[in-house]
């Protein structure tokens, strides 16, 4: 009996492994309870632990452990040879739609600490009951071409645009109305963006050279605000913020004085 329970185990534990080496990665997003993700593209990770966020050039599954690297020359050879850097995550369980990881030695626990995370598949994120009565984004300039916007969008459609540098050929106010292709779009990625758990979010490094993005939304039957405001936004709300700073783009603006 205990022979046969043993067998039964490491079937599993096999089939589990040989599952999660099928799993597809690249382009596949996750998403933690905190706001903290993985985004696989390109053979890159880009990842947030805790807070700690970047960029890893490689990534490889290779039996249960995943493996993120850095790939590198120094000029300790005078940039002759290539170095790699592994960082190491034990996979205790991958399929579609969940992923659990935990960093087993000391390059990845430096990176992620030693909790066990659980991801969720982004595809999977969606609130029906996200319904805003007003919306306002604010973008800034950078030290490059960011577009300095503020933007009013109202359930209807109705669209005002506040254009300030970089915003070509627009510069002042400007009305319009988003399609209702445009609107069902704008309305998807607000239930796609985890909306509930902005609440309380605060970002904790700010970043040099990056423009600034603000969110003030108004809900449909709720007394609160939501506010945002960010400069290097967490993945659940990239969709929208590209949304967003695309829009003036594609509306069909008249200048507001000629209302």
């Amino acid at each position: 009996m205990v022979k046969r329970g043993l067998s039964l185990l490491l079937f599993l534990l096999i089939s589990g492994l040989s599952f999660a080496q099928k799993v597809q990665l690249d382009a596949e997003r996750w998403i933690t309870k905190d706001l903290g993700h993985l985004y696989f593209a390109d053979k890159k990770v880009y990842y947030n632990f805790v807070g700690n966020a970047g960029v890893k050039d490689h990534y490889a599954i290779v039996n249960d452990t995943l493996i993120l690297s850095d790939i590198f020359r120094s000029s300790a050879d005078n940039f002759k040879k290539q170095h790699r850097d592994d960082f190491k995550f034990l996979i205790r369980h991958i399929d579609y739609n969940r992923m659990y990881l935990k960093a087993i030695e000391p390059n990845a626990i430096k990176l992620a600490g030693t909790i066990t995370y659980e991801f969720l598949n982004f595809k999977n994120s969606y609130d029906k009951n996200i319904k805003f009565s007003k919306l306002y984004f604010l973008s800034s300039t950078c030290f490059g071409d960011c577009p300095q916007l503020g933007i009013e969008i109202w359930p209807n459609g109705d669209y005002h645009l506040k254009a300030g540098e970089h915003a070509a050929p627009y510069k002042g106010d400007y009305t319009g109305k988003l399609s209702q292709s445009q609107l069902d779009t704008l309305n998807y990625w607000l239930k796609h963006s985890e909306l509930k758990k902005m609440n309380d979010w605060q970002q904790g490094n700010q970043v040099v050279d990056a423009p600034n993005y603000y969110f003030a939304i108004d809900f449909v039957d709720s007394k609160k605000k939501l506010s945002i405001n960010t400069n290097e936004p967490p993945l659940n709300i990239i969709d929208l913020i590209n949304f967003m700073l695309s829009s003036y783009k594609n509306v069909k603006l008249t200048p507001a004085g000629n209302n």
